[in-house]
C-alpha cells in the first residue's frame, strides 16, 4: 500500500469562481457556470495528496475541477467554471434544495437519491448518455456490470403519478460500499467477531462507537433484532434452498421493516446499545482506532480503508516506524451489511448536457483512478486502468507468489479477474474496497422511509439520543431541588412555625420576627 494515499487534505469549502453567463447550448461561445454540489473531501483536489502528484512528482498537480475545465473547453469548444460546494449529510442538502437553491449536479446516497425521485425533484438522464458507442460516454462504457445490474434493477416510484422507474434513469454511480466494523486484533479476536451484537456485548463495553445518524443505527439495531432469521436465511441459501437473487431480497425485504412493532424493538435494541457504546460519532471513530481508544467502530468502507492506512503508514511524509504502526483490520458480520452508493443527479432546471459531461469526464479510467487514490473510496467504474492501480496497490510483489492467494473480482469488472494477494488483504483494505462475491450476496440496499415509517423512526431517534442522566446525577438533582424547595419554604413560611423562630436576645421579645426592645 503507498502510504501518500493517505495525505490528501480536507477539500476547500468552494472554489471561488468569477461569475459567468448560464449555458444556452454547448457549442456557443457564451461560457457556462456549473453549479456542482458534493460531499466534502470526496474529489481529487490536486497538490500533495494527489495521485499525479505522487506518480508524476508534479508539484502543481491540478484539481478534477480544473482539469474538467481545461478538458470541457478544449472538448466542446465552450468556456465553463465550475461553482463548487459541499454538504455534510444527505439532510443538509435535501433541506437547501426545498430552500430554493440551485444546483446543476448533486451527490446524494442512494435512500436520498431514491426520495429526490419520489418527489419529482430531479431531471432524467438523456438517452445520447447511455449510447456506448459515443466516444466521450467514459460512464456507460466502464461501468462495473455489477453496479450497472443494481442501478437498473432497483426502483423507485413517483408520488406524482405511481409509476415506476429505475435508479438509472435519474441517478449515475460515483462511489460505493459497504458498513461493517474496523476492529484491533490486539484486543479483538476475530475468532470471537461474528455478529452486529458485539454492539451490546458487555466485553467491548465503553471500547465500541456507532454513526451518529438514525439510518445506520437503524440498520444495526434491525440487523440484532432480526439475527436468527437472518442467520436461518443464510443457512437456507447455502444448502441450495434459494438462488442468489431469492437470498438477496431475502436479506432486503428484513433489513427494510419499519412496522410499529420493529420501531419499537430496535429502539430498545438501540437503548441497551447507547449504554453500552463509547459514543456515537460521525468522523473521530477513525482516529479513536488509531490511539487505541476503542477497539470497534462501526464505518463504511472507505472510512475503514482511510483508518486501516493511517494507523499503519501514518499522515505526511514521514513513515511511521514497525513500533508505531498500528495494525487494524476490517470485518462485514455474517448476517447482512448496507450496500450504499453516492450517485450523481441533475435537479429540476440543470443544465443536463454540462451536467452529463461532468459525469462522463470523472468516469474517465484515469480519473477514476485519481480519486480512488485520493479518497479512499471505491468508484463504480471497472475499466483495466482500475484493475491495474488495484492491482499494483494489493497485488504480490514478485517472488511473493507462493505466498500469494487468490483473491475473484470477477463479479465486479465483469470478466475473469482472479488477483493474487497476500492473506491479511482478505481483511483489511482490498476487503474494505471490494467484498467477496458471496459477501455481497448478503448485502440489503436501505429504502428511504415513507412518510409514517420516518415519524416512527425519527421519534426513536428522539428517544435514544435523548438525554438519559445516571442514578448517581439524578440523585444530585433530586437533593438540589430538595434543597431549594426548602429554602423556598423557610423563607416564606418560616416565622409562622415555632420550632423557626429564632430566639431573641436579652431584653427584646420577637414581634412578626422582628426584634423588638421594652422601653
Amino acid at each position: 500500500m503507498n502510504a501518500k494515499r493517505i495525505t490528501a487534505t480536507a477539500l476547500a469549502a468552494a472554489f471561488a469562481f468569477s461569475s459567468l453567463l448560464t449555458l444556452t447550448g454547448c457549442g456557443e461561445d457564451k461560457p457556462i457556470r456549473l453549479r456542482v454540489y458534493n460531499w466534502e473531501e470526496y474529489i481529487d483536489e490536486g497538490g500533495e495528496g494527489s495521485y499525479q502528484y505522487d506518480i508524476e512528482e508534479n508539484e502543481d498537480a491540478q484539481s478534477l475541477i480544473y482539469d474538467f475545465e481545461i478538458w470541457y473547453e478544449e472538448t466542446y469548444d465552450t468556456p465553463i467554471t465550475v461553482e463548487y460546494s459541499t454538504f455534510g449529510t444527505n439532510e443538509d442538502m435535501y433541506n437547501q434544495l426545498k430552500l430554493g437553491d440551485q444546483y446543476d449536479l448533486i451527490c446524494p446516497s442512494d435512500y436520498m437519491i431514491m426520495k429526490l425521485a419520489a418527489e419529482d425533484m430531479l431531471e432524467p438522464f438523456t438517452e445520447d448518455f447511455f449510447d456506448a458507442k459515443n466516444e466521450l460516454n467514459y460512464y456507460i462504457a466502464n461501468l462495473s456490470p455489477y453496479i450497472k445490474d443494481v442501478f437498473d434493477s432497483n426502483t423507485v416510484t413517483l408520488k406524482s403519478t405511481g409509476e415506476k422507474h429505475s435508479w438509472s434513469e435519474y441517478a449515475a454511480g460515483y462511489m460505493w460500499g459497504t458498513t461493517g466494523f474496523i476492529y484491533n486484533p490486539e484486543y479483538v479476536s476475530p475468532d470471537e467477531l461474528d455478529y452486529w451484537d458485539a454492539m451490546i456485548d458487555s466485553a467491548y463495553a465503553n471500547k465500541v462507537t456507532t454513526k451518529d445518524n438514525v439510518r445506520d443505527s437503524y440498520f444495526v439495531g434491525t440487523a440484532i433484532l432480526y439475527q436468527d432469521e437472518l442467520l436461518d436465511l443464510r443457512d437456507r441459501y447455502e444448502n441450495g434452498e434459494m438462488d442468489d437473487a431469492a437470498y438477496n431480497q431475502g436479506v432486503t425485504e428484513i433489513m427494510n421493516r419499519t412496522d410499529e412493532e420493529t420501531v419499537s424493538k430496535v429502539q430498545e435494541i438501540l437503548l441497551e446499545m447507547k449504554e453500552n457504546i463509547y459514543g456515537f460519532e460521525t468522523d473521530t471513530g477513525k482516529s479513536d482506532m488509531v490511539k487505541g481508544i476503542i477497539w470497534l467502530n462501526f464505518a463504511w468502507s472507505g472510512d475503514a480503508v482511510y483508518a486501516i492506512d493511517l494507523a499503519e503508514y501514518g499522515e505526511g511524509d514521514e513513515e511511521l516506524s514497525e513500533e508505531d504502526a498500528v495494525y487494524l483490520n476490517y470485518f462485514i458480520p455474517e448476517e447482512c451489511a448496507n450496500l450504499w452508493f453516492d450517485g450523481w443527479v441533475m435537479p429540476k432546471g440543470a443544465q443536463v448536457e454540462a451536467a452529463q459531461a461532468f459525469i462522463n469526464f470523472l468516469s474517465r479510467p484515469d480519473n477514476a483512478v485519481r480519486n480512488m487514490y485520493y479518497i479512499g473510496y471505491t468508484p463504480v467504474i471497472a475499466a483495466d486502468e482500475v484493475y491495474e492501480y488495484v492491482e499494483y496497490t494489493y497485488g504480490v510483489e514478485e517472488g511473493d507468489e507462493e505466498d500469494a492467494v487468490k483473491y475473484d473480482l470477477s463479479y465486479f469488472f465483469g470478466k475473469e479477474t482472479v488477483l493474487l494477494t497476500y492473506e491479511d488483504q482478505l481483511e483489511r483494505q482490498l476487503y474494505g474496497q471490494y467484498p467477496t462475491e458471496e459477501v455481497m450476496h448478503r448485502c440489503a440496499v436501505m429504502d428511504y422511509f415513507d412518510d409514517d415509517a420516518n415519524e416512527r423512526i425519527n421519534e426513536l431517534w428522539t428517544k435514544v439520543k435523548g438525554s438519559q442522566l445516571d442514578a448517581w446525577a439524578i440523585a444530585v438533582i433530586c437533593v438540589g431541588v430538595v434543597g431549594i424547595a426548602a429554602f423556598v419554604l423557610l423563607f416564606k413560611f418560616g416565622g409562622k412555625i415555632d420550632w423557626f423562630r429564632r430566639k431573641p436576645k436579652k431584653g427584646y421579645e420577637l414581634v412578626d420576627q422582628k426584634p423588638y426592645r421594652h422601653d
